[in-house]
């Protein structure tokens, strides 16, 4: 009688540690399916600041000529490597309900390959890329890039 004893209360002691061990997983899957869900914006909706991007808010991007871009069609240089190009076009850019154009630009690269950028900027503070403004595109990420007109 007393081996089952033992047996069983191994079983629970079994149980409760899988239990435990289940509950944990399943909390983890939620977080990560969470900020997963989230893709790094704020509670605006505004797309959160890169690391390493010379900004503290938004509304200081496009001060001094200086844009923080994020790649919605093409590839980025790689973190911290410098390419010249021009723009060559400049669409969507109406404003939204908190005053963020959120213009669409089109780069020539000096190779010749073509990248889409978005340039979310306070259009009543600082203005929007023009066509034929040339640039130095620094990669901060694979979706982010600082400009200075050059």
């Amino acid at each position: 009688m007393q081996v089952n004893r033992k047996i069983k209360r191994w079983h629970r002691r079994t149980s409760r540690w899988l239990l435990g061990a289940l509950a944990a997983t399943a909390f983890g899957l939620v977080a990560v399916a969470f900020l997963l869900s989230y893709g790094g914006r704020t509670a605006t909706g505004d797309p959160t600041i890169p690391r390493g991007a010379p900004l503290a808010s938004w509304s200081e991007n496009g001060q001094g000529g200086r844009h923080l871009l994020q790649i919605a069609d093409g590839i980025a240089p790689p973190a911290g490597v410098t390419v010249s190009g021009v723009v060559v076009s400049d669409t969507q850019c109406e404003p939204d309900a908190r005053g963020f154009s959120h213009c669409h630009n089109g780069v020539e690269l000096a190779n010749g390959v073509r990248i889409t950028v978005i340039d979310m900027h306070l259009m009543s503070r600082y203005p929007c890329l023009e066509p034929g403004q040339r640039l130095s595109l620094t990669g901060i990420t694979s979706s982010w890039v600082m400009a200075a007109s050059s």
